[in-house]
């Protein structure tokens, strides 16, 4: 029965390699919940196979996809079903997949908040009730707006405060600030805190942004 689950799900996709799979994802694009690395550490860290599918027309490759089982890989579901639910958290991670524009393939496998640019190309995306407020990039920012953040960035500094890229600090150093500043703020403890240092170190190369220090304490 379990093969002929798997057999429906993968039908008119054929197995590929890791290599192929970060080949298709550098072409045709995807996002960090699809990244080449990211699932490969992540699945490697997590002890969960990963198996990589590929549709195929006309001898080459128009869309490609990392699998858990069931679901595409990283699912927090899959995650409990193993066992090791929390291990590590990418939030609700949008879900670009690498598809060619010109065509349209059914995904089979389970996912949550697979994006916007996938549509039409995708024949099974169901809506579903949640969706995910997106980072605007900064060109579509106003003129008003980049002004504010110029002044707030201004008025941090006045007051003694510094902002320092995260390049400075090291992974466990990185771990402990985010989990205290989530702590904080939410007032329960951040999803995977246990293995968030480790988390950070697996990604390490990946990682840009800022830690904003006030009183030489890190406030976000």
């Amino acid at each position: 029965m379990l093969n002929r689950f798997k057999s429906w799900r993968e039908r008119g996709w054929v197995p590929i390699d890791a290599a192929a799979y970060e080949l298709a994802w550098q072409r045709l694009g995807g996002s960090v919940a699809t990244h080449p690395l990211v699932v490969a550490r992540l699945s490697e860290f997590s002890g969960i196979p990963v198996r990589y599918l590929a549709w195929e027309q006309g001898g080459e490759v128009k869309a490609a996809i990392a699998t858990w089982g069931r679901s595409l890989a990283l699912s927090k579901d899959e995650l409990k079903r193993h066992g090791k639910k929390g291990l590590f958290d990418l939030g609700n991670a949008e879900l670009i997949l690498p598809v060619a524009e010109e065509v349209q393939v059914p995904v089979r496998h389970r996912a949550r908040y697979v994006s916007a640019l996938n549509e039409g190309r995708i024949s099974t995306l169901k809506s579903q009730a949640e969706s995910l407020a997106m980072a605007r990039t900064p060109e579509e920012l106003s003129k008003k707006f980049r002004y504010n953040q110029r002044r707030e960035l201004r008025l941090l500094e006045e007051a003694g405060g510094t902002v320092r890229p995260v390049s400075e600090f090291s992974s466990a150093e990185l771990a402990s600030m985010y989990c205290d500043l989530f702590q904080r703020r939410w007032g329960f403890e951040a999803t995977g805190a246990r293995h968030k240092a480790e988390v950070i170190e697996l990604l390490r190369d990946l990682l840009i942004g800022s830690v904003v220090f006030l009183n030489d304490a890190p406030i976000a």
